[in-house]
């Protein structure tokens, strides 16, 4: 026995040996092979935005593969779980440790190396979004090169949200739009879920509420149906902003509520802090202060907690709103110095400053400081004129302004109350100026771009002023803005009126002794109007801003709808007008709107049983500075001998199957009908011109014939039109002229071409729909009358919706016909409405158009 075991012991241990070799082997292809499915597992997860399970598989996962000596997998897993590290840990630590990791040699394999990328941008989006937009941009080069086109989509989209939230709404709605189809026709659910969301939250930012709840629902039921993806917290948080913006507080609150309830976590503190952050925005649109304090504070926590620089500065500003309607002025200091220190760490996002600055001045001036006030005052509306310089698009200029309207509106209404008028005017006049400027400048729009060298500089100038007291420091960063050329000198009207909104005496020289000039100025919880004269200026007290758009917006539904609506007239008469002791002193009223009064025609508000318009005359200019230089163009405009131009390219019947007015009425309730009865008009028109006058019509009609004939030799110019106002692009409003085969051109003039034009005309009548439309800033409206002016007329005839044709050219060969008899403008324009009026039709019909501009003068 012995011999034979010694005998076999060699074969015996070779076959012993073999086994546990196999064994060994077999158990290490399960343990890769476990790890690799962990790893699977838990991709599909996240993949679907479900972090929370996918976490302690990519634990088990970096465990397992560090014990097999695959460090490139392990860093891998181990990064993965930074997404759950961020809703408690401190983002900046984290960004760090990523930037650690990204250096490390494991990093260089491939798919390591763009997953680092991938959490890298998860986690800058909420922290930081110009590193954000930068990160997805690599990953989404890197993604399109391996082959991952699903990700390489989720990488555009995440640029779209960083453009959301650096301001840039025109790029985020394209790349977002984008992700959003390719995630729907590709069934990514969870890619659907979060760029319907985001979609829908840059609705609500727009104010289109309604809209915005029936996208943020597609999103939620999305999620519903699906049993992989993630709870849709961004379309939740979104819908709860849209349920306040209706005003429908008790189901936004109860949203909100029942969102902290299905959270899966209670450690998840960034979204509890968006969440509370909402109900105290709820709280505080109700007037509940007591409410929105205690919800405000618990989310300021959590933003300190995760050192969310962005959410201390924004909830921070909120909360010191909050005490201030409760008088607890040392707690709203204390609040709003920690949201502006916490400005100073993220640099690149300063647009919450010059508000938060403002609202500091504004608590010093109760506290009896109107010295520190008036410095703070000063240094928040320096600040701010640099963000606008450096603004890297059109749209990021508007939304700053849309946003910072209270750096204006504060410093105002103290002013004001130490009764600086004058002051109170030029500081309101910068806003408008501005606006104007923003608006219709004939400077092309910068392209999103990476900082230079002289816009780093900027900013660092824009942290001194922060930290500096010395009101010697805005005057060095405006000289630095110029020696950078970031505020190039500007001839132009919009330039002038950008750099330097004149004074209250200069625009009181160019008033005539029946005109009066009603600046408005909506804020909350008092609105306020200017009511400037020759020889004076009084500050008249009005309602709530809120109340007044809503009762204008609602009166402006009424009379498109063809009603007549005498009691809200007469409301908005009592609100806007009756106040003012020096209106029935004069005839000829200027209005300078504010909001939503862009699209209110005063001329149909009521005073007792008389419409308005049967006592005064109205027309309207984007800001008193800009009326005062269009009088001073007039002036220096030397016309030449042609009088007048008149176009009609949609004359004829066939003109209903043009390709071109159906792309132009593309998204438009309606279709754009052919106009016979403007062949007519235009053709009355130019027989008050006799032997200067030039018409285009039909096929004649094109934007060729048009554009070759010498526009700036013409004294009037009447174009009876198609008109389309986009409001969310308003670069894309646009007149339809003929289209033109010869040259393959579609016919279509849009607003940049508009403001390429050179006009020393007059008048510009644009007999044309929603002309006078477009969107509506805190202080302006950008449309094609404005870009008409721009272009160099002197006024302009607009319309504020569509335009019935029939009685359209009656009102308008009327006006022509008065203008013929030498009557200015604005009374010419009166007169022609009167006589629709007198044949008893409701405002639908004569109401809508208006004059932009200068109207005291004949043409």
């Amino acid at each position: 026995m012995q011999a034979f075991s010694r005998a076999k012991w060699p074969i015996v241990v070779t076959v012993a040996i073999v086994a546990i070799a196999a064994i060994l082997i077999q158990q290490n292809r399960i343990s890769r092979s476990t790890a690799d499915a962990l790893l699977s597992r838990a991709d599909k997860l996240s993949w679907d935005n479900q972090w929370l399970e996918a976490n302690p598989l990519y634990a088990r996962a970096e465990i397992e593969f560090l014990h097999q000596g695959q460090p490139s997998k392990a860093l891998y897993a181990h990064v993965s779980q930074f997404i759950v590290r961020a809703e408690s840990d401190p983002i900046p630590s984290l960004l760090i440790e990523l930037q650690k990791d990204l250096s490390l040699p494991q990093a260089r394999e491939p798919e390591t190396h763009l997953r680092i990328l991938v959490i890298q941008g998860m986690i800058e989006s909420n922290y930081d979004a110009g590193l954000a937009r930068n990160t997805w941009q690599e990953v989404e080069g890197i993604a399109e090169s391996r082959g991952h086109y699903l990700l390489m989509a989720r990488a555009i989209g995440e640029q779209g949200l960083a453009a959301f939230l650096l301001g840039d709404f025109s790029t985020a709605k394209k790349l977002v739009t984008r992700a959003w189809l390719a995630a729907k026709y590709l069934h990514d659910d969870a890619a659907h879920v979060r760029y319907a969301s985001m979609y829908g939250a840059g609705l609500v930012e727009l104010q289109k509420y309604d809209e915005a709840i029936h996208v943020l629902d597609e999103a939620i039921d999305t999620s519903a149906r699906s049993k992989t993806v993630a709870y849709p917290s961004i379309a939740i948080n979104f819908k709860i902003d849209a349920l306040r913006g209706l005003g429908r507080y008790s189901e936004a609150l109860q949203l909100a509520d029942q969102a902290i309830q299905r959270l899966p976590s209670a450690r998840l503190d960034a979204h509890l802090y968006q969440i509370m952050t909402s109900k105290g925005e709820v709280y505080g649109n109700a007037g509940k202060w007591n409410e929105a304090i205690v919800q405000y504070t618990i989310a300021l926590e959590y933003a300190r907690r995760l050192k969310y620089w962005r959410g201390i500065v924004q909830t921070g500003g909120l909360l010191a709103l909050a005490y201030e309607k409760q008088n607890r002025i040392q707690d709203a200091l204390v609040t709003i110095d920690e949201a502006i220190q916490a400005n100073k760490m993220i640099p690149a996002e300063l647009y919450f400053s010059p508000r938060n600055m403002a609202i500091k001045a504004e608590l010093l001036d109760k506290l009896g400081k109107q010295r520190e006030s008036y410095l703070l005052h000063e240094k928040s509306l320096g600040l701010f004129d640099s963000l606008l310089a450096t603004a890297p698009t059109r749209n990021v200029e508007r939304e700053l302004l849309n946003q910072m309207r209270d750096v204006y509106s504060r410093y105002f209404e103290s002013l004001c109350r130490e009764g600086n008028l004058n002051e109170a005017f030029t500081t309101i006049e910068r806003a408008r100026g501005r606006i104007q400027a923003q608006s219709i400048s004939e400077r092309p729009s910068p392209l999103p771009h990476d900082p230079t060298d002289d816009e780093r500089k900027v900013a660092q100038m824009n942290l001194s002023l922060i930290e500096n007291n010395d009101p010697g420091v805005a005057v060095k960063l405006d000289r630095a803005l110029v020696e950078s050329n970031l505020l190039a000198a500007d001839t132009t009207l919009s330039g002038q009126t950008f750099r330097r909104p004149l004074e209250l005496s200069q625009v009181q020289a160019h008033l005539g002794p029946k005109e009066l000039v009603l600046e408005y100025v909506l804020d909350d919880p008092a609105s306020s109007v200017l009511v400037i004269t020759a020889s004076g200026v009084k500050k008249y007290d009005l309602p709530s801003g809120d109340e007044i758009e809503h009762l204008a917006s609602r009166y402006r539904r009424e009379i498109h709808d063809r009603k007549t609506d005498t009691e809200l007239a007469r409301k908005l008469f009592s609100e806007l007008i009756g106040p003012i002791a020096e209106y029935h002193d004069k005839q000829e009223i200027i209005i300078v709107p504010d909001g939503q009064l862009h699209l209110l025609p005063f001329g149909s508000l009521m005073e007792n049983n008389e419409y308005a318009i049967q006592t005064h005359s109205f027309s309207v200019s984007p800001s008193a500075s800009v009326l005062a230089l269009l009088r001073d163009r007039e002036e220096q405009n030397q016309v030449g001998s042609l009088g007048y131009i008149g176009v009609a390219a949609s004359s004829e019947p066939q003109a209903r199957s043009s390709w071109i007015t159906r792309w132009a009425s593309f998204g438009r309730s309606g279709s754009l009908d052919p106009l016979p009865q403007s062949k007519r008009e235009v053709q009355t028109i130019a027989g008050y011109f006799p032997g200067a006058a030039t018409v285009l019509l039909g096929h004649e009609a094109t934007k060729a014939n048009f554009t070759a004939r010498p526009l700036d030799q013409y004294r009037v110019v009447h174009l009876a039109l198609h008109g389309y106002a986009d409001i969310e692009h308003p670069e894309r409003s646009a007149l339809v002229f003929a289209p033109d085969a010869a040259r393959k051109s579609d016919g279509i003039m849009d607003l940049q071409a508009i403001q390429r034009l050179r006009f020393r005309a007059s008048l510009v009548t644009l007999s044309a729909c929603d002309t006078g439309v477009g969107p509506i800033s805190e202080a302006d409206v950008d449309n094609l009358a404005n870009a008409f002016i721009e272009a160099g007329a002197e006024s302009v005839v607009a319309a504020l919706w569509d335009l019935e044709d029939q009685t359209t050219a009656l009102l308008m060969t009327n006006f022509y016909k008065n203008l013929s008899m030498h009557e200015r403008k604005g009374e010419a324009l009166r007169n022609a409405q009167l006589d629709i009026l007198a044949a008893g039709l409701p405002p639908y019909y004569w109401a809508s158009v208006e004059v932009l501009g200068d109207a005291s003068e004949s043409v």
